[in-house]
């Protein structure tokens, strides 16, 4: 094999597993959706390989699951796997927060407060879509900042997790919005101060309260309802 060749094929297989967990995330692909190699090569104009490769990393990430004998489906989840989504961002997140605060560039916060203001203008607004796409900004500018590139990869794909249970339509029947706005404030008060510990409480309780808001829209009675992730 030629060296363009090794070159190349890490760099396919790497597109082809963007584009289909795109297509999940976006709900493209329904939860449930069994993933036949052979349609999805066909569908994104590449060989069985690749995609055999992708749906291997889709299934590490949690997004695809594995059934003997009768092949690879996208994966459908609770609001009990909400809770443990959750429960691992607070975890994750935290650390990235404290590290924010030590490791982040003066303009790197001032780049967050201006976020954070885009975020409250749009509670304001009531521009649903648009709070919750500055709001994943919000927080990847956390991460980012925090420089540690495989907390990243894990953050990214539970955020991922998060925006397909966003995307059901269970959770597009909200009615006002403006009760979210101000919730990063005391993120960012915290960060400005230089409190490491008080951006992480912070952030804590605003993962806290996201949770809850999301398990209020579906109900806490639903703890076995599908929603797919």
């Amino acid at each position: 094999m030629s060296t363009l060749t090794r070159n190349r094929v890490p760099s396919l297989n790497t597109g082809v597993y963007e584009r289909l967990k795109r297509m999940i995330a976006g709900r493209k692909i329904e939860p449930g959706t069994r993933l036949v190699q052979q349609t999805l090569a066909k569908q994104l104009g590449t060989s069985a390989m690749p995609v055999i490769e992708a749906l291997r990393r889709l299934e590490r990430d949690g997004l695809v699951v594995h059934v003997p004998h009768l092949g690879s489906f996208v994966r459908e989840s609770t609001v009990e796997d909400l809770r443990e989504l959750y429960c691992i961002r607070r975890g994750l997140e935290c650390e990235a927060c404290r590290l924010f605060v030590q490791r982040a560039s003066a303009d790197e916060k001032r780049q967050l407060v201006e976020i954070n203001n885009q975020i409250n203008t749009a509670g304001v607004d009531e521009n649903l879509q648009e709070y919750l796409k500055l709001d994943m900004q919000f927080h990847m500018h956390i991460v980012n900042g925090a420089r540690m590139p495989r907390l990243k990869e894990m953050i990214e794909n539970r955020h991922l997790e998060e925006r397909i249970f966003q995307n059901a339509p269970e959770l597009k029947t909200c009615e006002s919005i403006q009760y979210l706005v101000g919730l990063h404030d005391a993120i960012v008060e915290a960060i400005g101060r230089g409190d490491e510990e008080a951006a992480a409480e912070a952030l804590r309780k605003h993962l806290v309260e996201a949770e809850r808001q999301y398990l209020e829209s579906v109900g806490d009675d639903k703890s076995n309802q599908s929603f797919g992730v």
